[in-house]
């Protein structure tokens, strides 16, 4: 059977199946994720929950998901997914889709690391880190900041690394822009030859050859929500309330809430915010994407 080799995350990945939205490089150490198809072994022992047609079991050294009509998964020792498809028929593009989103939180998870559910561009060699809950704008800004030619580094997850000094480092995902078709209206763009899911009017725009691998330091995280009223607001967030509003962006927030990642969980948080600029824009509910992407500009 044939293999591919990417990197993304952060990490060095050998995969059965190949992904379009990883980056291919070749590397001749061992991999640190192997990614393949098999037998899921029974449930482990740990916790159980579910949030919609995704049903989890979990410990910090295991997860096993299914995600209905789809499959099951099988994620350990930080360096393993197996998946198990519901049937011949289940689409290879859904099946990687939840390996790059639950998957991987679930490797990054076992390792310690913590990802955040942000986009992040890269200038003069620091990151600024771009939040917000669904249907913020998170995605649409990051779009409109890379029309304007600033170097998109991540659209969806980037994972906080420790570095010397009490610098938190952040590593890229891998290289895709998603945007619902409302955003993809608002700024005009055609290329629709990436549907993100079948059914769903989310598109992908892939960067490949602008993917950095390497991590950079953070310095700002620009966090965006929708305000109650027809104005605009920036506010600077310190000490609680920096920490409140970063947690709440935490990629997959349930994985991280045993004893042992809570303690990991505030040890990176509080690390980060030493060196780093935390700030909320709240937008009216309708805008146009160049009025907000205005008020992201002027702070980064």
């Amino acid at each position: 059977m044939s293999t591919f080799t990417y990197s993304g995350f952060g990490l060095n990945i050998l995969s059965e199946i190949p992904f379009p939205e990883l980056s291919p490089v070749s590397f001749f150490e061992q991999a640190h994720v192997n990614i393949r198809f098999g037998e899921v072994p029974a449930a482990p022992d740990g916790i159980s929950f579910s949030t919609g047609r995704i049903s989890y079991t979990m410990n910090n050294r295991e997860l096993r998901f299914t995600v209905a009509d789809i499959g099951m998964y099988y994620v350990t020792g930080g360096d393993t997914i197996i998946i198990h498809p519901h049937n011949k028929e289940v689409e290879t593009r859904l099946l990687r889709l939840f390996v790059l989103a639950t998957g991987m939180a679930g490797i990054l998870q076992q390792r310690h690391l913590i990802p955040m559910h942000t986009g992040s561009i890269l200038i003069d060699g620091q990151l600024t880190l771009i939040g917000g809950h669904s249907g913020a704008g998170k995605s649409t800004t990051l779009a409109g900041l890379m029309s304007k030619q600033y170097r998109i580094f991540s659209d969806d997850i980037v994972v906080l690394a420790n570095g010397t000094g009490n610098i938190t480092y952040g590593v890229a995902s891998y290289p895709m822009i998603k945007l619902w078709e409302q955003s993809m209206q608002a700024l005009e763009y055609e290329d629709r030859s990436f549907r993100v899911m079948p059914g769903l009017e989310k598109y992908g725009f892939f960067f490949h050859d602008d993917f950095d691998t390497n991590p950079y330091p953070i310095n700002k995280i620009i966090i965006l929500k929708i305000s109650g009223d027809d104005q605009f607001s920036t506010e600077r967030l310190i000490a609680g309330k920096a920490f409140e509003a970063v947690v709440e962006h935490i990629y997959k927030p349930s994985f991280f809430n045993t004893p042992e990642m809570r303690a990991v969980k505030f040890k990176t948080i509080t690390q980060l915010l030493q060196n780093t600029e935390v700030y909320q824009v709240a937008r009216p509910a309708n805008c146009a994407p160049d009025d907000l992407l205005s008020i992201v500009t002027a702070l980064i």
